[in-house]
C-alpha cells in the first residue's frame, strides 16, 4: 500500500511562508532545494512533509477556499485556535465543525493557502 510521502503548496515568498510553518506550527526544514525560486521541504513529527514551491513570478494560484486545505491534526482545537489567534492569525467563521467526534477550524497562511486544524476522537486511518 503507498502511503503520503508529501504534499505541495505555492508561495510567492517561499522563505517567509517556511518560517511561518516552521514558527507557528512546529515543523522543522527537512531539505532546502534551492532555485530561484526557492523550495523548501517540511516535515511534521511523524515523517509526513510539505513541499513548499516558489511561484514564479506573474503565475497565480487557485483559490484554495474552493481546491483544497492543508489538515494539521492537534490534541485540542479551542486551545490551539486561541494560540494561534494570539500570533495574529485570523479564523474563518460559518465554517467550523465541533461534534463529539471531530472538532475543526480553518484559517489562511500568509500566501492565502487553506489550512484546517482538526481533532478527531478515533484517529481517521487507525
Amino acid at each position: 500500500m503507498a502511503r503520503i510521502e508529501h504534499f505541495a503548496i505555492f508561495a510567492k515568498d517561499a522563505p517567509a511562508l517556511k518560517d511561518f510553518y516552521v514558527k507557528t506550527l512546529g515543523m522543522t526544514v527537512a531539505l532546502e532545494s534551492g532555485g530561484n525560486p526557492p523550495g523548501f521541504f517540511l516535515a511534521d513529527e511523524k515523517g509526513v512533509a510539505l513541499e513548499i514551491i516558489g511561484l514564479a513570478e506573474g503565475a497565480s494560484v487557485a483559490n484554495t477556499r474552493w481546491v483544497c486545505h492543508t489538515a494539521f491534526l492537534v490534541d485540542d482545537v479551542a486551545s490551539r485556535r486561541r494560540e494561534l489567534e494570539a500570533l495574529g492569525i485570523a479564523f474563518e467563521t460559518g465554517t467550523e465543525v465541533d461534534t463529539p467526534t471531530m472538532k475543526t477550524a480553518f484559517f489562511n497562511d500568509p500566501e492565502g493557502n487553506r489550512c484546517q486544524i482538526v481533532w478527531r476522537s478515533k484517529p481517521l486511518v487507525p
